[in-house]
């Protein structure tokens, strides 16, 4: 299935993608760029529903995303799925295989989604040949620590600044990657944002509901189209 207007718009360019780093490294010579380029895996694409890789499998690779998007989940001992992380055009997935040599977590797509790869097998020689690399790789690591446990703190909040926290982290991702922070696709149907936020679908759908009467949001299937930021940030404050 082609890619709608939509996907192409948002697909990265490899300068502001997640390996921004790892394809045109600042600093590098040209030699240098040329071993990355012959490293780095481009563009497989995947169609809705499938995955990038599953829990347990064994670590091929850290992925970049180029167009699309995927949700980051984990099945529990009962098989019940939680949605850990959406992950959007440009950002990296795969570090918690880092340790273990296994995904402990599974990456969908949402969409269809296009993706490039650093191999496993390669991360040690070129990080070992291009020093500059490994410091990237790691500011990534942390950034996705950081998203963590800023999700951690924001379930023990009330419905309302849960899903504003959600919207607004979105936004910033979004603008971040040079792509429209105001009006974007959260990628998750209310089901999932429930799941992620650990609120009841009715709940989820009450609360964009009242967002909306507030004039703080539209709201368009999966596209919301933030109005009033201030409000949400103040929400944010109470």
């Amino acid at each position: 299935m082609p890619m709608t207007p939509l996907q192409k718009k948002l697909e990265v360019t490899c300068h502001n993608c997640g390996f921004s780093t790892v394809c045109f490294p600042r600093g590098l010579t040209q030699q240098e760029i040329r071993q990355l380029e012959n490293v780095v895996q481009r563009r497989k694409v995947l169609h809705k529903g499938e995955y990038l890789f599953r829990s347990g499998d064994p670590f091929h690779g850290l992925i970049a995303i180029k167009s699309g998007m995927a949700k980051l989940i984990y099945h529990d001992d009962q098989g019940e799925e939680h949605v850990l992380q959406v992950l959007l055009p440009g950002e990296l997935v795969g570090f918690d295989a880092l340790s273990e040599e296994k995904y402990r977590c599974s990456a969908q797509a949402l969409d269809t989604l296009s993706y490039c790869e650093l191999p496993a097998t390669q991360i040690s020689r070129i990080c070992f040949r291009i020093p500059t690399l490994l410091n990237e790789m790691l500011k990534h690591a942390s950034e996705a620590i950081g998203t963590q446990r800023d999700q951690t703190i924001s379930i023990k909040k009330p419905a309302e600044q849960r899903l504003a926290a959600f919207l607004l982290d979105l936004s910033r991702r979004y603008a971040f990657r040079g792509f429209c922070g105001d009006d974007f696709n959260i990628g998750l149907t209310r089901e999932e944002l429930g799941n992620h936020l650990d609120l009841a679908l009715a709940t989820v759908s009450r609360t964009l509901k009242q967002f909306e009467k507030r004039g703080w949001l539209e709201v368009h299937g999966r596209r919301i189209r933030i109005l009033d930021r201030e409000a949400l940030e103040r929400l944010l404050q109470d």
